[in-house]
């Protein structure tokens, strides 16, 4: 809306200059919408695109002062502030076009041709297009400040308050702008405007990321929960056949074994006995296993009770020295948690069977109100610096990645300490608030 040229050459190069922002911009938001396919960012691409054209146009007007440039000037100026507000509504409301919004659109239109064609009073005709244009942008910025969603509480305030003093700025059009007072310091009051909405459309963009993110982290820490959950059914179900099906079996084949010994000669009395022998080391065998699966002391007396009775069969089964340092009770805990302990000391401790050979270890649990805390340290050789615990990791010597899972799924934190001669440390957290 620069219909009175006062210095050619610098209005041109300044309207070059915001041209080539524009276009930008336009490129920036029609890139962002081809990748998210969110209206408003399309919108936006639109309104940017038409903020060019409208510069292009006038740039024309100034070169060859045709109204009839003027008049395609003063339309775009209008649809672009109209493009603007439906995107800032689109944006905040998720709103769909209605027909009477035409009425917004066939307002610049109809202005432009009374103002530019019939009248010749410039303050009559430039005030009321003045009036829609600063309405519209400023109705943009209200939009915006009242958008009230955290992710993008920054970004929204920060295009708020710029289309807000964008929409202040037009009013000096009649009295400062029009009469050349601004050239062509108008051009880049309007390049900061510019590069300010610019930066708030790259703060909505890296908010929109990091939404998506936070989305796709829970989801994954739910999949993973759901995974361990399906895993220590499985295991419950396993051990429970086990159990109840192949032990009862073996105890079965163990009476029919015994009945057959009282008939037969003591020659075949011995080998009968070896048959008893092995019989009994399977059950033994089948305990085991059912106990590693999923131990019933976990079911029926609790979480501590089944870490104390794994560190004593260690011990026994090992013939290593474990200490146990633990409270009389601990918080109450999730079946998630409560399982993800057992299974993370019972990890500790069978890399301290695999690699601290006969060194003596310490089990250490403690609880605030806020997490339990599990400790696991050893006294063997160890390893030196965390390249070497990654190698180790990754060649899955030390059964970390499963431990991990487990204990990041409930939001927990596992971490390895160690240096050569000084042995191996691993610390387990796991928040109280899980269990609650």
């Amino acid at each position: 809306m620069h219909d009175v040229p006062v210095a050619l050459s610098g209005e041109l190069s300044a309207a070059l200059l915001e041209a080539v922002i524009t276009l930008a911009l336009a490129l920036l938001c029609a890139a962002i919408w081809r990748r998210t396919r969110l209206p408003h960012f399309g919108w936006w691409a639109l309104a940017f695109a038409l903020f060019l054209l409208r510069i292009t146009v006038i740039a024309v007007f100034i070169a060859t002062n045709n109204r009839g440039w003027l008049f395609w000037h003063q339309v775009i100026t209008g649809w672009t502030a109209v493009a603007l507000l439906w995107a800032a509504v689109v944006f905040s409301h998720a709103a769909t076009w209605k027909n009477r919004y035409w009425l917004l659109v066939a307002f610049p239109l109809v202005w432009s041709y009374i103002a530019v064609i019939r009248l010749d009073n410039f303050v009559l005709a430039a005030v009321p297009a003045v009036m829609f244009l600063s309405a519209a942008t400023l109705w943009t910025g209200v939009v915006l400040l009242r958008y009230r969603r955290d992710q993008t509480r920054g970004a929204s305030t920060l295009l708020g308050w710029t289309f807000l003093l964008w929409g202040l700025h037009h009013l000096d059009y009649p009295f400062l702008r029009a009469r050349g007072a601004w050239s062509p310091w108008g051009y880049y009051i309007d390049i900061v405007f510019l590069l300010t909405v610019g930066a708030g459309i790259l703060l909505l963009v890296n908010a929109d990321l990091a939404s998506r993110l936070q989305i796709r982290t829970l989801e994954l820490e739910q999949l993973s929960r759901r995974m361990v959950r399906q895993h220590e059914e499985e295991r419950r179900r396993l051990s429970l056949e086990l159990h109840d099906e192949t032990a009862q079996v073996f105890a079965a084949v163990k009476m029919q074994l015994g009945v057959v010994r009282e008939r037969v000669e003591p020659e075949m009395s011995k080998r009968l006995d070896r048959a008893l022998e092995l019989v009994d080391e399977g059950m033994r065998g089948i305990r085991n296993v059912t106990n590693d699966l999923r131990p019933s002391l976990l079911d029926d007396l609790g979480l501590l009770p089944a870490l104390r009775s794994m560190v004593a069969d260690f011990s026994e089964r090992r013939g290593m020295k474990v200490m146990l340092d633990a409270p009389d009770s601990l918080p109450v805990l999730s079946d998630e948690a409560e399982a993800a302990l057992f299974r993370a000391l019972q990890e500790a401790l069978s890399n301290v069977a695999r690699h601290a050979g006969e060194a003596p270890a310490t089990v250490e649990i403690r609880s605030t109100d806020r997490e339990v805390i599990l400790r696991v340290a050893d006294r063997g050789p160890g390893f030196d610096g965390e390249a070497a615990l990654a190698r180790l990791e990754a060649e899955g010597h030390l059964g970390l990645a499963g431990m991990r899972e487990r204990i990041t799924a409930l939001d927990g934190e596992v971490r390895v300490e160690s240096s050569p001669g000084a042995g191996v440390v691993i610390t387990i957290r796991i928040p109280v608030a899980e269990g609650r």
